[in-house]
């Protein structure tokens, strides 16, 4: 059994996606989601993500907030962490994104520290 947790990260940036996998790889076991094909071929794969990573603001026919909505949909998914995070700025998103069912929202650029204490905050707190 694989002892680190599986976070998905749904991010249509490449740029983000090489950090992520050169700052979390070690700590987690990622799956990274470019666009909404990606993001749904990963939830039909058979792996069970503890967390998901999600961009809001997906270049794409679904944003991140249709697709946390649907998550919070499924049985499987209904509690598990969201974390959104976005270069989007406003209070309407942060609340938009509350409101989809996102557990914590985080504005890009994101400290290092300060992204990986939410990681595991949610993961811990999810996992009692």
């Amino acid at each position: 059994m694989n002892s680190k947790p599986a976070i998905m990260i749904v991010e249509d940036d490449e740029l983000s996606l090489k950090f992520f996998r050169l700052y979390l790889s070690k700590m987690f076991d990622l799956t990274m989601a470019r666009n909404v094909e990606e993001f749904y071929d990963a939830i039909n794969s058979g792996i069970k993500f503890d967390l998901f990573l999600m961009d809001i603001s997906l270049r794409d026919e679904k944003d991140g907030l249709d697709l946390t909505r649907e998550l919070r949909a499924t049985e499987t998914y209904k509690d598990c962490p969201i974390i959104a995070l976005t270069a989007n700025v406003f209070k309407q998103d942060e609340a938009a994104a509350y409101e989809a069912g996102v557990t914590k929202f985080l504005r890009k650029p994101v400290e290092n520290d300060t992204l990986l204490a939410e990681l595991n905050n949610a993961l811990n707190l999810h996992c009692r």
